[in-house]
């Protein structure tokens, strides 16, 4: 398999995602969630028949590890949304119209609440974020597999990709601490942006355009080189020559006779030697 198939395989799942991530407008919308939630769901698995064929060639185990949990993540929060849904419609049916089979406390002549439809409410959202939580594993595991494929996709869609699927993990946890309500709404905006950002990376990627990081990382440039130093003079060799001292005769003058160092006469003639 060459880059150029992987990077192709990819765009399709990024572009599968971003799809997903549209539907997440409709999804939240009240009874319109009740059709789009199916098509929500069949696209999701769409997107992972994509993960599938990605991986039947690498074999990676991030990449496997994330088809897996998303899998589970998205059922669960596919179960999650319709009871929900569910639970908001019964509390709404019962605070118009109300039920001839419970008693229920008056504000003017509307009922206060329906406790069966709390209940299933309140199911529905625990299963959102159980597979919120279960989501936040899957994004991390296809961070790693990025992370450790830094070969297999040019340098502007790496550096990209790993900024948005940290943007769908940040999502996931707001998402997984709903109970705060307020996280909700951040998180699903926050989502929405990784969604789209994903496919915008990659086709940018593929045309060749340059991405540039929210952090830029600045070399620290090498210490500059100190001055080679002169080099010292060299102190000329001077040769001493040690001259024999003038007074050391070794032949006499007169009759060339062999005579000691320092001797004043000769030992032959007895002419002086020394004045």
């Amino acid at each position: 398999m060459t880059i150029s198939e992987i990077e192709i395989k990819w765009l399709n799942f990024v572009r599968r995602l971003r799809v997903v991530g549209i539907l997440l407008i409709f999804v939240i919308i009240p009874f319109l969630a009740f059709v789009m939630i199916p098509i929500y769901f069949i696209l999701t698995m769409v997107a992972i028949g994509d993960v599938s064929k990605l991986n039947r060639d690498l074999k990676d185990p991030y990449l496997l590890s994330f088809r897996s949990k998303y899998l589970a993540a998205s059922i669960i929060k596919l179960i999650g949304s319709i009871v929900v849904h569910a639970g908001a419609l019964m509390i709404a049916f019962s605070y118009n119209f109300g039920s001839p089979w419970y008693g229920f406390p008056y504000f003017g002549s509307y009922p206060f609440y329906f406790p069966p439809a709390i209940i299933v409410f309140i199911v529905g959202f625990i299963f959102m974020i159980i597979g919120s939580a279960i989501e936040i594993g899957a994004w991390d595991n296809l961070k790693l597999f990025i992370y450790h494929n830094k070969t297999l996709f040019p340098a502007n869609i790496h550096i990209g990709t790993i900024s948005k699927i940290e943007n769908l993990r940040t999502g996931a946890l707001l998402w997984a601490l709903g109970f705060l309500v307020v996280t909700i709404i951040i998180g699903w905006i926050t989502q929405l942006i990784g969604y789209i950002g994903l496919s915008s990376v990659a086709e940018r990627g593929l045309k060749g355009e340059p991405i540039i990081p929210k952090t830029q990382v600045y070399q620290t440039p090498p210490p500059p080189t100190p001055p080679t130093p002169p080099p010292t003079p060299s102190t000329p060799f001077r040769t001493v020559q040690e001259s024999q001292p003038v007074d050391e005769i070794i032949f006499c003058p007169m009759c060339g006779a062999k005579v000691s160092p320092g001797a004043v006469f000769c030992g032959e003639c007895g002419v002086r030697l020394k004045n």
